[in-house]
């Protein structure tokens, strides 16, 4: 019985597995552990998978298809032979492939697998990916972010020192961004930011429209076959030009041969329009974080694309830092599934290892601000980079007088409609009849680390009506533990009993003080309430900590006090005594 981490790239996937204190990639029976993101037919041999799909698609683009992740959670489609395929069935294809190849290796059944996503993938792209695994035959029940098993690799191989990391997870297809605290032993995502549309794949791109602009070639008149020999070369010059100054591209066109020149000045040049999108990414998640680049230790790069020189030198210029290429970045998120996979079976050497993530969009309902308002606006309830679990509380009021019910619809997205963001589901409940402001539902959003989404709704009596928004098939026994795991996070941190103790504590001396103590107790119920309600968990953990030790001194200041007064009022009465 074993436990994997996965891969799934744009490009490649990759797997892996916990073993004797490290993670260790699963080769495939050629023994590469590169498994190409490719699916093809062929008449007479049906669908291929990997090296031998990538090699016809060379052939023939139109034998193959490959980047399918990128439509992810889209009804897209891929002919192949008689067929269609959309990108979940395709993704599925690729991961039975890896489940195959790690259950003949590791010679056991995989019992459970964690695969890793693009951070800025919406719940519709999650929803299919666990879909895609379980059409496969993996048991799946945690996804992570890509960033953040590249946070835990890093950690694995840099050790515990507390420090503060951007990710810069520059794939074939994607980017993602993690701004990421490292603590003790807890690895904290505290903001992600992305384009699940930008990717060396558009480079590549770029490269292509530069060499169709130097020899006077329309792109669009190219047959499959030039476009394809086109694109094939363009991504051969990119790789080359990490070897040699300058690379000379041929490709043959109606019957004549066309050249170009490319070097890394050009290269550069032609990436501008990308280069910009990238920082813009970085200004958001820095802002998001609360943070500037100086807070930053270590900017760590990760995913194929990120080790190109133009890539290393555009970050370079704009952070004013030396990036960290941790060994083979196309490996280094499956070496952090796989040390999660460690984590899961909790292995001794790993087993302690906390990692929190963040909620990657805003979930929020539809409201209206009058009965005229003819489109419905978002009222966040769990905004993006919420550290999960998240829960939160907001009360709606009635809109139309004498409605019979209060309809909750559900929304991720950051835009001001409603409609403009991506669509969840609904809830329903009914209220008494009165005059629109008169009624009232209270509805509560709760969101745990696994994207499980519960949304109640709760008016004035008391009755109730609830949805599980569950980006996977969950049986009514699974549904029935989720939903009693979910009634643990509906209490925030504050409101926890341990914590509403101490702040009790607090209150109690506060009242019994006067002057500047009573201000300096007021200041620290401040500090503490601020701190609980961070939504950071190294914040909630340091104030804890630092209010367990206030209260000790506070105790033990009280305790002098006491001891001091009634040593004088037994002095007074033993002198009393003697007269």
């Amino acid at each position: 019985m074993a436990v994997i981490g996965i891969d799934l790239g744009t490009t490649n996937s990759l797997a892996a597995y916990w073993k004797d204190g490290e993670a260790r990639l699963i080769p495939d029976e050629t023994g590469s552990v590169l498994v190409p993101s490719v699916v093809s037919f062929q008449e007479g041999e049906g669908l291929s998978v990997g090296q031998q799909a990538k090699e016809r698609r060379m052939l023939d683009e139109t034998a193959a298809v490959g980047s399918f992740k990128r439509f992810m959670g889209t009804e897209k489609t891929y002919q192949l032979g008689q067929k269609n395929y959309t990108p979940m069935q395709l993704s599925a294809m690729v991961l039975e492939k890896m489940k195959r190849n790690a259950e003949c290796y590791l010679k056991e059944e995989i019992t459970e697998a964690i695969i890793t996503v693009p951070a800025y993938f919406n719940d519709k792209q999650r929803s299919d990916t666990k879909k895609a695994a379980q059409i496969a035959g993996l048991p799946v029940e945690r996804l992570i972010n890509e960033p953040s098993a590249a946070a835990l690799a890093y950690r694995m191989q840099y050790g515990e020192e507390d420090k503060s990391l951007l990710i810069f997870d520059f794939g074939g297809g994607t980017l993602d961004l993690s701004y990421v605290e490292c603590f003790e032993n807890i690895i904290e995502i505290v903001a992600v930011a992305g384009d699940n549309y930008l990717g060396g794949d558009d480079i590549d791109r770029l490269i292509a429209e530069y060499f169709c602009r130097e020899c006077g070639v329309a792109q669009q008149r190219l047959t499959a076959e030039e476009r394809a020999a086109l694109w094939k070369t363009a991504e051969a010059a990119k790789r080359q030009l990490e070897q040699e100054p300058e690379v000379k591209m041929t490709v043959e066109i109606a019957g004549e041969s066309c050249s170009a020149s490319l070097n890394e000045e050009i290269l550069f040049e032609i990436c501008t329009s990308l280069f910009a999108k990238i920082r813009e990414l970085f200004l958001h998640i820095l802002e998001d974080a609360g943070s500037g680049i100086s807070d930053v230790d270590d900017l760590i790069m990760v995913g194929g694309s990120s080790r190109l020189s133009v890539v290393k030198r555009f970050l370079r210029e704009l952070l004013g830092k030396e990036p960290i290429v941790l060994g083979n970045t196309d490996q280094v998120v499956a070496m952090g599934a796989g040390a999660y996979a460690g984590i899961r079976q909790r292995k001794e050497e790993i087993r302690d290892l906390l990692m929190t993530d963040v909620c990657p969009f805003t979930l929020g309902v539809e409201t209206h601000h009058r009965q005229s308002d003819e489109n419905g606006y978002m009222l966040p309830m769990i905004e993006r980079n919420s550290t999960l679990p998240a829960s939160r509380c907001e009360r709606l009021f009635t809109l139309d007088d004498y409605q019979k019910a209060v309809t909750i619809k559900i929304y991720q997205g950051e835009e001001y409609y409603a409609k403009d963001n991506l669509y969840l589901g609904e809830v329903t409940v009914k209220v008494p009849q009165k005059k629109a402001g008169k009624e009232w539902v209270d509805v509560y959003f709760t969101y745990d680390i696994n994207g499980i989404l519960q949304v109640e709704a709760v008016n004035a009596k008391g009755e109730r009506n609830r949805i599980l928004l569950a980006n996977q098939s969950l049986s009514k026994a699974e549904l029935a533990r989720c939903q009693k795991e979910l009634e643990q996070i509906l209490f925030p941190p504050i409101q926890q009993e341990k914590n509403q103790e101490m702040l009790r504590k607090l209150t109690t001396y506060y009242e019994q003080s006067t002057g500047e103590r009573r201000q300096q107790i007021g200041a620290l119920i401040d500090w503490f309430t601020s701190g609980l309600n961070s939504g950071r968990l190294h914040v909630r953990k340091k104030v804890t900590e630092e209010m367990e030790r206030q209260l000790a001194l506070l105790e033990e200041f009280e305790g002098r006090k006491a001891e001091i007064f009634f040593d004088g009022e037994l002095k007074q009465e033993k002198e009393r005594e003697e007269l």
